[in-house]
């Protein structure tokens, strides 16, 4: 395998992961989304 299919599959790997964490997994357990806000537990349309 080259250098070049390599990172191929890298990108691809990254780019499945990013989509899989974005639209399917619950908004509890998303990577990288912070769960606590300045308006406590409710939205109250301040953001």
């Amino acid at each position: 395998m080259s250098i070049q299919t390599i990172l191929v599959y890298i990108v691809l790997f990254i780019a499945l992961a990013y989509l899989v964490n974005k639209f399917l997994l619950p908004k509890k357990i998303r990577l990288g989304k912070k769960t606590s806000s300045a308006c406590g537990q409710d939205d109250c349309g301040c953001h």
